[in-house]
């Protein structure tokens, strides 16, 4: 029988590491773990430069660096376990220590090859070996948004109260007495990412607020300028709105365009941290409100009012076109009667030339056969008088057969140029 050899998809590759792109870390049983956040400026080549300042990084602390398309690294500097992920648009610096490691920007992780990347989320995380949060370590937290809530079928706790302290960093205390391991770092991990994800898709709230009176501004603009079409009734007026409208249109496309992607990568943080407080399987208890209600009750209404402003700016969009369109059709109305008019006019003067021609034609006829007469009688003269012919009578005689003639010479003439 022979070997069948099967080709591989050329995707393949890349869709297997795909499932190992962002391992999970194991975790011990105590220790602190702090994560910060920071987006890179909106311009092509910034994640590039951060990822080659990083190599450089790692050239210069002898850390084997990460390969071209890893997009995570992880490695042991001194007393931490850092890592290091990038992302499409930000990029995060998470290390592990023990719990009395008080140094909150230590050397040695690379913090300086971040260069032009900017804070959006700073978290400290307790690990603790107990089965409940201990009560001692509440009155750290502020009671008026304290979260605190069993985890995974009430075999942990977590406790945040989402404030962030004097040097920036938001405080987290996780009890995973009763988890295994690999739940204990599942579970830290989602922790993680649902306060980087909780920042990220709120990022486009600030945006959304700043554009909001730009974008009223726009719709009361657009409002009255389609209030006084009906009075643009000559050519001026007319393309004057229509000229008005383009200014709209641009407006409001300038303003999509800075608010599209923004909008859009928010509704896929927010998804994704809807399904890592799904993962959670959280459960309420007395002295505190779960994650997923607190984070719903802040992030949901900024999610909506990115999205209803995305919205309003499609219907926007969609009112300046069908604006356009009218006038477009408006102005291509007046131009058809306009044409009209002006072939009606040309139909009346072509009417009036030929009624002249027919004129000149028929007096042509008159005044060639006058002249053919006159010369008629002048070469018939002779012969008539040897003929003992009368001249006047002969005359007479032929006039209707030279005005004939030369009407038929006429007509022929008139159809060889028509031919």
């Amino acid at each position: 029988m022979a070997e069948i050899t099967l080709k591989d998809h050329p995707n393949r590759a890349d869709i297997m590491d795909e499932v190992h792109a962002r391992p999970v870390d194991i975790v011990p049983a105590t220790c602190r773990v702090r994560r910060l956040v920071l987006v890179m400026p909106a311009e092509a080549g910034a994640m590039l430069r951060v990822f080659g300042n990083y190599l450089d990084f790692c050239a210069g602390a002898g850390v084997k660096p990460p390969g071209p398309a890893d997009r995570q690294h992880s490695f042991s500097s001194k007393d931490r376990y850092v890592t290091w992920e990038f992302h499409t648009e930000f990029v995060t610096i998470t290390w592990r220590s023990e719990l009395d490691d008080w140094d909150n920007m230590p050397d040695g992780i690379g913090l300086a090859a971040i260069g032009e990347g900017l804070l959006i989320g700073a978290m400290r995380m307790d690990v603790i070996d107990d089965a409940t949060i201990p009560d001692l370590l509440l009155p750290g937290f502020n009671l008026a948004s304290l979260c605190l809530s069993d985890i995974d079928g009430e075999k942990g706790q977590v406790a945040t109260d989402f404030t962030t302290d004097e040097e920036r960093f938001t405080r987290f205390e996780l009890a995973a007495g009763k988890l295994t391991p690999l739940r204990r770092s599942i579970i830290v991990r989602r922790l993680l990412e649902i306060e980087t994800y909780r920042t990220m898709a709120l990022l486009g709230l600030p945006l959304a607020r700043s554009m909001s009176p730009e974008l009223r501004a726009i719709e009361l603009e657009l409002t009255a300028l389609v209030e006084r079409l009906s009075d643009a009734t000559t050519p001026e007026t007319v393309q004057a709105a229509l000229e008005d409208l383009h200014g709209l249109s641009v407006r409001s496309g300038k303003m999509s365009e800075r608010l599209g992607y923004r909008f859009a990568a928010g509704r896929a943080y927010g998804e994704i941290l809807r399904m890592r407080l799904t993962g959670l399987r959280e459960q309420s208890n007395a002295r505190g409100s779960t994650l997923g209600h607190y984070i719903g009750n802040r992030v949901d209404p900024g999610l909506a009012t990115c999205s209803a402003l995305e919205k309003r700016l499609a219907v926007l969009s969609t009112k300046i076109e069908r604006a356009i369109g009218l006038l477009n059709v408006r102005i291509g109305v007046d131009m058809q009667l306009q044409n009209a008019a002006v072939l009606d006019t040309i139909a009346q003067t072509a009417r009036s030339q030929f009624l002249l021609q027919r004129t000149v034609e028929g007096l042509s006829t008159i005044a060639i056969s006058y002249y053919l007469l006159g010369i008629m009688s002048y070469a018939l003269a002779g012969p008539l008088e040897v003929l003992h012919w009368e001249k006047t009578m002969t005359i007479s005689v032929a006039a209707p057969f030279a005005i004939v003639a030369v009407w038929l010479m006429g007509r022929a003439v008139r159809k060889a140029h028509a031919g």
